[in-house]
Formats: C-alpha cells, sequence, structure tokens
C-alpha cells in the first residue's frame, strides 16, 4: 500500500541542502586552487574554501549527533539481501520500465545498494576528506608546501576524495529523477512528505508501543518465568521505581507481599496456559515499601504458536480503595 508519508524531518531536510551546497561550493573552491580556473583569485579562494571547510565540519557534528539521537543511524547498517536484484536494477531494469526490488518505507529510507554507498562516504570518504584538509590547513599551506607542479601526497588524496565526492553527487541527482515522477523525490526532500510503501504490520506495532509508552495506565510484559520483560512509565510511577534497569529481569514475586503472592501466582499460571484476565483487584508492594491496589488484566504472548510470557495493563485504584476504607470505619 502506498500513501504521502512525512519521511523527512526538518534537521534531516536542511542537514542534505546544506551539505549538497557546502560540497559544491567546496569542489569549487578547491578545483580554482589548483589552477583548473579562475573566479575568486587565489588568496580569496583559499580563505572562502577554509571556511566552507570549517562550516562542513560543524554541520557533520550536528548530523552524528542528530543520527544517534533519533536513531536513524540504523538506517545505515548494510545488508546483502536484494543488493543484487539492487545492482541488475539500476543497470538494466530501470531502463525496461522493471518493478523495484525494494520499497522506500519510513523505516526504511535506503536500498541495500544505497546503504553501502553512503555508509563508505560517512565512513571513508568524508573522513579522509576532513583528516587531510585538516592536515593541508594546519601543517602544508602556512609552510608553502602545496604547489601546482608538485603537488603532496596528502594534496592528491584530497583531491581524489572530491573527485569521488562529485561523482556521488551527479549520480545521486540523477537516480532522484527514478522515482514516481521525475522531481518526486527531490519534492519530498523540501517538503519532507512523499508517497512510499507502508509497511502496516510494522506501523501498528510502531503506534502500538507509542500509545503504550504514553499510556496513563501501567504496562507490563513477563516472559513465560515470570519475569519482568518490560514496563512503561506509568508502571514506574504506580510502584514508585525511579528507574527501569533497576525493576527490569526481576521475578514479579518481587512486587507482592506474601499472602498476595500464592492468589497472583496461581493467575499468572492461569495465563500461561493461555487464558485471559480482565478486571482483577490486586494489591501490590512497591519499591519503597508502601502498598498500593490496581485493577489488573493480563493476556498471554503468542510466539510462533506458542506461549512465551503475558502482558497486560494494571489501573490504580489505590485512592478509591483507600477513601473506601475510611468510609467503612467512620460508619
Amino acid at each position: 500500500m502506498k500513501k504521502a508519508t512525512y519521511i523527512y524531518r526538518g534537521f534531516e531536510r536542511f542537514w542534505h541542502w546544506s551539505q549538497a551546497l557546502l560540497i559544491f561550493f567546496l569542489a569549487l573552491t578547491g578545483f580554482e586552487m589548483h589552477g583548473s580556473f579562475k573566479i575568486f583569485g587565489f588568496e580569496n579562494v583559499v580563505r572562502w574554501h577554509n571556511i566552507a571547510a570549517w562550516a562542513f565540519l560543524v554541520l557533520i557534528v550536528f548530523a552524528i549527533f542528530w543520527h544517534f539521537v533519533t536513531g536513524e543511524w540504523k538506517q545505515y547498517i548494510p545488508t546483502t539481501k536484494f543488493i543484487k536484484a539492487q545492482i541488475e536494477y539500476y543497470l538494466t531494469g530501470i531502463f525496461r520500465g522493471a518493478p523495484h526490488p525494494t520499497h522506500k518505507t519510513v523505516y526504511n529510507k535506503f536500498n541495500p545498494l544505497q546503504r553501502i554507498i553512503y555508509l563508505g562516504l560517512k565512513l571513508l570518504v568524508i573522513p579522509t576528506q576532513v583528516l587531510t584538509g585538516i592536515f593541508y590547513m594546519a601543517y602544508i599551506y602556512p609552510n608553502e608546501t602545496l604547489h601546482v607542479q608538485g603537488l603532496s601526497v596528502f594534496a592528491i588524496i584530497h583531491t581524489f576524495g572530491a573527485f569521488l565526492l562529485i561523482a556521488f553527487v551527479i549520480a545521486h541527482v540523477y537516480l532522484t529523477t527514478t522515482g514516481d515522477t521525475p522531481l518526486s523525490s527531490i519534492k519530498a526532500m523540501i517538503t519532507g512528505w512523499e508517497v512510499v510503501h507502508t509497511d502496516e504490520r510494522e506501523e501498528r506495532k510502531k503506534n502500538l508501543q507509542k500509545a503504550v509508552d504514553k499510556s496513563v495506565a501501567g504496562y507490563y510484559r513477563l516472559d513465560r518465568n515470570g519475569n519482568i520483560v518490560d514496563v512503561n512509565d506509568a508502571w514506574l510511577r504506580m510502584y514508585k521505581c525511579s528507574d527501569r534497569s533497576e525493576i527490569i529481569g526481576l521475578h514479579f514475586s518481587t512486587t507482592r507481599k506474601p499472602e498476595e503472592l500464592e492468589r497472583l501466582t496461581i493467575q499468572v499460571n492461569d495465563v500461561l496456559k493461555g487464558n485471559v484476565i480482565t478486571g482483577a483487584r490486586v494489591q501490590r508492594k512497591c519499591m519503597d515499601g508502601s502498598v498500593g491496589y490496581h485493577i489488573l488484566s493480563a493476556n498471554p504472548v503468542v510466539e510462533n504458536g506458542e506461549v512465551t510470557g503475558m502482558e497486560g495493563f494494571v489501573l490504580d485504584v489505590t485512592n478509591s480503595v483507600n477513601e473506601a476504607s475510611e468510609s467503612t470505619a467512620d460508619s
């Protein structure tokens, strides 16, 4: 299924176009420094090239931070799946109208060949350009050892990297015209929206996870041995636990008083046999030793036809129970 999807975020678009402009400007000024043509004049072009280089380095630092904070670095993890089909598509299939072997989604923006090329650029070409450029600015240029007639090894490597980047940009621009329409990919990188294939199962999973994370009800998941696998923030607040790592991996009995444990153990075993619990009121032991009450729901987690654990929600009713107890005592 295809639908318009917000696939490129604001910083991603800013980073993309800023990087493209800086690469173009660095290439322009760099080749003038090598005497290929004359636009700015040597002294001016060296200054502008250095300024653009530092701007590019700052952009790289922010981009690295953004990729790790957002998890977008996972988009570049290489895979060999469909890579042969992708190469064949670019070599011949694209010219005879063959269907694309892979489909872009918000969770998988790059095809296998793009992943390898982009990863190579980010880990090899661009770092080489940065390091050789910094070495030239710090050591070679001040000592005036760079001459057109006798280029240093670092300058040769830097120039070769520039040709690789230019070749990439040319190929990249061409391939952007192979979308649904010649300008659809370019428009998407301007607006952020693109008509892409959607993975309905993955979307449901992401939406469910988002709903669980933001829910006011406490979510929990246990494995088949009764150990806590996952909880959401609401669950942590209800159990007065400030750190998720303190509770993950512990047995559910940690959160129960002895007099409540036997009854709950029977209920857990019942769910692990495939049954469902709805609306059971139970007592909990919080991490600070206090006691609370909640309504419990539990469902078996089934994977490959087998029950591998259980999950559900807990809704806090401590205030209601306390108020009822006080009312009973008063009467």
